[in-house]
């Protein structure tokens, strides 16, 4: 018995000594993952930058019912919250870096995320310090270190990130609709020019600009936003073009400013509604000057083709939920009938 009792003890003393030995050791780490992706920069910051898809992507919790978004919820000061546990950008700087605080089950996480192009690739490197809680340092000392035990976590993070986008890219519709009368209307506008993959962003920086524009000199903007496009290069994916911003009376610029205002006339016009991301734009197009071509329609040279934003990033970041409609002028108000023409065989000749 006593042997026993001396045993008991042994193994009690080795619990209590272990324990101290696991909770007086070191509990700072840092470790980096990083993921290089085909995806732009920008469109990887655009959709961590955002909160709201943070339910879609973060590595703990997809339970998107569960998220509580804070009023300001894209960039910095940005907040989520869900069953207790938060996640916070402290900073935001565009398509270059995220400061993002996380505070998962009572474990605090200070991260970085950097945004990086290297030879027409995306690099994604994200810095994580945190303080192992006694659970982790137990685990720990029986096996791996914070690298195989807490990195496996914030990798799948990125590569959540990455699935999502391509497979929101992939899906898509491009619909061909009729002849639409697009009716006159006053807008102001502005010049800008970009590649492709750019489009999106370029684009509604200008028309968060030319709204505030119209708000501080009191102008009623009304209708959904609109392009048109000057030039498009399809070799070097360079597109020039004009964004509009509907108002409701004419309103003369100052000379030399950037923005100017301007009068659409009612024109007749071939419209193909694509949902989906901006990148499929130039499918849009091709489908609607195959329309034009097919139904013997003639493209007006006088009025350039616009594309118009119903639903755009302003409404929602899931880029498969974006209507943008394509419209190319026609002089005809209507889908002219071309009959065959009737082929007649000399009898003499045919079998």
């Amino acid at each position: 018995m006593k042997i026993l009792k001396y045993i008991v003890i042994i193994l009690v003393l080795s619990v209590v000594f272990l324990s101290v030995y696991i909770a007086t050791g070191k509990s700072e780490y840092e470790l980096n993952v990083t993921k290089q992706t085909e995806l732009s920069n920008q469109r990887m910051f655009r959709y961590v930058d955002n909160l709201q898809n943070f339910s879609e992507w973060n590595p703990w919790n997809n339970n998107e019912s569960a998220f509580k978004l804070d009023s300001i919820y894209k960039g910095t000061n940005a907040k989520v919250e869900w069953n207790g546990n938060d996640a916070f950008i402290k900073k935001s700087v565009q398509n270059d870096s995220l400061y993002l605080q996380l505070d998962i089950d009572g474990n605090e996480y200070d991260t970085k995320m950097y945004f990086t192009e290297v030879g027409g690739k995306t690099k994604v490197e994200w810095k994580i310090k945190g303080n192992l809680s006694f659970t982790e340092k137990f685990q720990l000392f029986f096996k791996g270190t914070p690298e195989s035990m807490i990195a496996p976590v914030f990798e799948k993070g990125l590569n959540t990130i990455e699935y999502n986008i391509v497979e929101s890219l992939k899906n898509f519709t491009i619909k061909s609709e009729n002849l639409i009368v697009f009716n006159e209307t006053y807008y102001i506008r502005q010049t800008v020019e970009s590649n492709i993959e750019s489009l999106g962003d370029k684009i509604f920086q200008s028309i968060e600009h030319m709204s505030n524009f119209a708000k501080n000199f009191e102008l009623n903007a009304y209708g959904s936003p609109f392009t048109m496009f000057e030039n498009i290069n399809l070799l070097s994916g360079n597109v020039k073009y004009s964004v509009c911003l509907p108002i409701k009376n004419f309103f003369s610029t100052a000379e030399g400013s950037d923005i100017v205002c301007e009068k659409m006339p009612t024109f007749n016009g071939y419209k193909v509604v694509l949902t989906g991301d901006y990148i499929h734009s130039d499918k849009a197009w091709n489908e609607a000057k195959k329309q034009v071509l097919e139904k013997h329609l003639t493209q007006r040279a006088d009025i350039k083709p616009i594309s118009i934003y119903k639903t755009s990033i302003l409404d929602t970041q899931k880029s498969n939920e974006w209507i943008t409609e394509f419209i190319i002028p026609v002089n005809e108000s209507f889908i002219p009938i071309v009959e065959e023409p009737v082929i007649v065989k000399d009898s003499l000749t045919s079998n």
